[in-house]
């Protein structure tokens, strides 16, 4: 084998040409800073997440062309997204040591019912005990639920960003086929986001030379303004999450968002 072979950035196992992932050690060769903790890791497929870092497992939207460069307005809503899911966690342990306890004292109240007789007593000792109890657990699960309605919306959101700025840096009509290629999702998933991007108002229907029907951006991306803030940014980005969350559902719900070719 040559010396100018490609080698794995993690085991330095040889890598065929082109290749996405060590065949050695499974590692994604196409890495890029976590918005969340800042390492240079690959990212792996999930199936609610989408994409999940390697490091940390945060949500994260990958972009295969090393060409485009990201505004950053899909992070705020990455983080959303991450922290709603960690929340949920959260609130779902709660929920589960809550029922563990409850069940705990249920089982008591019932031995202390076969020891001692029943009695007025004995019985409003056992609500006082069981009923926070079992209220807490109840709470705990409708909140870990309420959290996790949060992540797709958010996620969907990241997506409609990043797919955005990929549209406003293409030089030629984008197809479904190169946005898919581009974020490494599957075409279904990628016709969705263009729809998405032409209600927002960045793209739109294009024929190229030779014929093919693509969506040309609206816009240009370019330096950003002296004036620009990252309230600003963060703004638009709410923006594309409202204009998403109208055009259409979560795209969790509707389609695989991963294209099992491109893992």
């Amino acid at each position: 084998m040559s010396s100018g072979a490609a080698r794995c950035r993690v085991c330095a196992a040889a890598l065929a040409p082109e290749s996405d992932r060590c065949p050695q050690c499974g590692a994604d060769q196409r890495a890029e800073a976590c918005p969340h903790c800042g390492g240079v890791a690959g990212v792996s497929a999930h199936p609610e997440l989408r994409f999940r870092c390697d490091v940390c497992g945060g949500p994260r939207v990958p972009v295969a062309d090393a060409r485009v460069k990201r505004s950053g307005r899909e992070v705020p809503l990455l983080q959303k997204a991450r922290a709603a899911a960690s929340a949920r966690s959260v609130w779902r342990a709660a929920g589960i040591a809550a029922s563990a306890l409850f069940g705990f004292e249920l089982f008591l109240f019932a031995v202390l019912l076969l020891i001692l007789s029943a009695s007025v007593g004995l019985f409003t000792a056992g609500l006082l005990t069981m009923a926070p109890v079992a209220l807490f657990a109840l709470w705990a699960f409708r909140r870990a639920k309420s959290r996790g309605q949060d992540v797709a919306p958010a996620l969907d959101a990241a997506w409609v960003s990043v797919a955005s700025d990929v549209a406003r840096q293409t030089e030629r009509p984008l197809t479904a086929g190169g946005l898919a290629s581009t974020l490494r999702i599957g075409e279904s998933q990628a016709e969705e986001l263009l729809a998405l991007l032409e209600v927002n108002d960045v793209v739109r229907g294009a024929v190229s030379p030779a014929g093919e029907f693509g969506y040309a951006p609206k816009l240009r991306v370019g330096a950003a303004p002296a004036g620009e803030t990252e309230a600003a940014a963060h703004a638009l980005a709410e923006e594309e999450a409202f204009a998403a969350g109208q055009a259409a559902e979560p795209l969790a719900q509707r389609t695989a968002h991963v294209d099992p070719a491109k893992r």
